[in-house]
């Protein structure tokens, strides 16, 4: 008798399975890490543990989506990201306890370090490109756009080959130098020039066909496009500063704001809270704009107040005090600008609303007429909620 397994419990099985597997890397790396905290390690980018953060993140939320959208490649691309972070974090780990951490070397260090110092390109390179390709339906916007996405698994595949066979110290791990170097010279200098040129015109494509897939969207895809446009415009804006300045404060920053991008994902996916969107946009916009704002301001006010105070006081305490005080009184009004200014230009719908209502109030004050007050109560409607049809029943 041919036993059927029904394709939602093979789903549940695989999510099982993997989601232990990458439990069982992200403990074991994080056992590793206390064991050698100490070792002495060179400079790296970001900082030590990060893969385990992404894979904690990743793999969490690409198995929720993969659950309740099982038909969904999004859910899977996420899954499969925090699979490979959290087996990259482990290899990472392993090395530094292995060769570092250790007065005599366990086998298998070299190996671990060289698998983690590489998979990172799978889960960070690899998977933007093809959830802007992807988002939110799972497909691709139509079949021309298979070349994107043909050239963003090139890309992918000649970076990853150069992070791994590419002579010197590792990427991830420069403690230790590459033991994996079959390549030619001649053929890694290939590799780096079209890993670097094809970084710009892969992303650029993708974002295309987000951008277009958007201005063809309505409804609740467009808010889900939305949400994944909240977490990837900083996301960009900091992997652009961590790549053009050496500072840590943007690679850090790139780590954790690569986390907004599995759950903006999710509740986009699942439709969680969907609408929230506009709110954190707004707010986002507004409390931005007034914060920056506000910090101009207070520098531009001390350095004119202790520029004009200089020559009365010896200090730059009453400077400080003014500014601080302007800047406060500054806040509320400022706020009140900003958000008028952010709902006449992106909330066009909303602001026309309010000033319709505004003018509505002031109508009313003086009005005794009920015909009157019915027929301005109707526009009013019309004119901010936009519904069908109103009715409106007046006791005399």
């Amino acid at each position: 008798m041919i036993r059927v397994i029904p394709p939602a419990l093979t789903t549940s099985r695989l999510v099982l399975a993997l989601s232990a597997a990458s439990a069982a890397f992200v403990v074991g790396a994080l056992v590793l890490l206390a064991l050698s905290w100490g070792a002495p390690l060179p400079d790296s980018w970001g900082f030590r543990g990060y893969h385990i953060f992404h894979a904690i993140g990743f793999t969490a939320v690409g198995a929720i989506v993969a659950l309740r959208r099982p038909a969904n490649a999004i859910g899977w691309l996420l899954f499969s990201a925090g699979v490979v972070a959290a087996l990259g974090g482990f290899g990472l780990e392993y090395g530094i306890y292995a060769i570092v951490g250790r007065a005599t070397a366990l086998p298998g260090g070299f190996l671990g370090a060289w698998l983690g110092s590489w998979t990172w390109v799978l889960y960070v390179a690899g998977i933007l490109p093809f959830v802007l390709l992807l988002f939110p339906d799972g497909r691709l916007l139509s079949r021309r756009w298979r070349l994107v996405a043909w050239a963003a698994v090139i890309s992918v595949l000649v970076t990853t080959a150069l992070m791994a066979f590419k002579p010197g110290p590792l990427q991830e791990a420069a403690y230790t130098e590459n033991p994996f170097t079959p390549l030619p010279s001649s053929m890694v200098d290939t590799l780096a020039a079209i890993a670097i040129g094809s970084i710009l015109p892969v992303m650029g494509g993708a974002s295309c066909s987000l951008v277009i897939r958007f201005r063809r969207s309505t409804g609740i895809e467009r808010e889900q496009i939305k949400w994944l446009a909240f977490s990837a415009v900083p996301l960009v804006a900091a992997g652009f500063v961590s790549a053009v300045l050496p500072d840590k404060l943007g690679q850090v920053l790139f780590v954790f704001l690569l986390l907004s991008v599995p759950v903006a994902v999710g509740v986009a996916v699942l439709r969680y809270r969907l609408y929230d969107i506009n709110v954190l946009i707004n707010r986002t916009l507004v409390y931005g704009t007034l914060s920056a704002t506000l910090i101009m301001t207070y520098v531009a006010t001390v350095v004119l107040f202790g520029a004009i105070l200089r020559t009365f006081t010896s200090g730059s305490e009453l400077a400080v005090a003014v500014s601080t005080l302007a800047t406060l009184a500054l806040v509320q009004p400022l706020r009140r600008r900003i958000q008028k200014a952010v709902d006449r230009r992106f909330y066009r719908s909303r602001y026309d609303a309010a000033r319709t209502l505004d003018a509505f109030n002031v109508r009313l004050r003086d009005q005794v007429d009920l015909d009157a007050v019915r027929g301005g109560l109707l526009d009013a409607v019309h004119d901010t909620v936009q519904p069908s049809q109103a009715s409106l029943w007046l006791r005399r």
